[in-house]
């Protein structure tokens, strides 16, 4: 691991476990075992290193949801896996999630940027497999750039435990991740009227 990898890691410990504002570049320096004078040869600001952690998470999160997508077999298959995939992602590392959702970093330019950036990526994704589940005959034709709107309001109403750690429950019953999602799933395919 480079030092500047190293960084990276340490920082994004310290910023999950105690937040940013409270996380220093001498906590920084300290945990990754180098001097503040190395750590800021590498970065010139705790923003800078926020930046970067942000952009490389972000970037993960976008290659797992393609690569879940893409090993569907239909359109609800392809909603099922990247609906799964995203709440595993953010329940492992839920400091992606929890900056860029943070009203604390709402006129840090690049964390609006990144907001942005990532509204659209989930947009077009959804919005792309409600077209291809169109034209598959899966579903009937509906507005999808609509519905992929709704579709994800609907999936980050369910990600706010799973960013904070916690696992779906109702009442003393734990319930299933993928069982919940695929519940939630069958209430947009199908609704609950008889």
């Amino acid at each position: 691991m480079s030092k500047k990898e190293l960084i990276l890691k340490k920082a994004k410990e310290l910023i999950a476990r105690f937040g940013f504002k409270k996380t220093t570049m001498e906590d920084i320096a300290k945990a990754a075992r180098m001097g503040k004078a190395t750590l800021y040869y590498y970065f010139r600001s705790k923003e800078d290193i926020l930046r970067e952690i942000i952009e490389i998470e972000g970037e993960k999160l976008r290659n797992i949801l393609e690569d879940a997508v893409k090993k569907g077999k239909n359109a609800k298959d392809k909603l099922r896996l990247y609906a799964v995939a995203r709440f595993k992602f953010l329940y492992e590392v839920g400091v992606y999630y929890k900056t860029i959702k943070d009203e604390f970093y709402k006129n840090i330019e690049f964390i609006e940027k990144e907001r942005k950036r990532f509204d659209d990526f989930d947009l077009t994704m959804l919005k792309n497999i409600l077209d291809e589940g169109i034209k598959n005959g899966e579903f009937k034709p509906i507005d999808t750039e609509y519905y992929a709107f709704l579709l994800l309001k609907g999936i980050r109403g369910l990600e706010y435990p799973v960013v904070l750690g916690q696992s779906f429950a109702l009442d003393d019953r734990k319930i299933d991740l993928e069982y919940a999602v695929k519940t939630f799933l069958d209430m947009l395919f199908y609704g609950i009227a008889v």
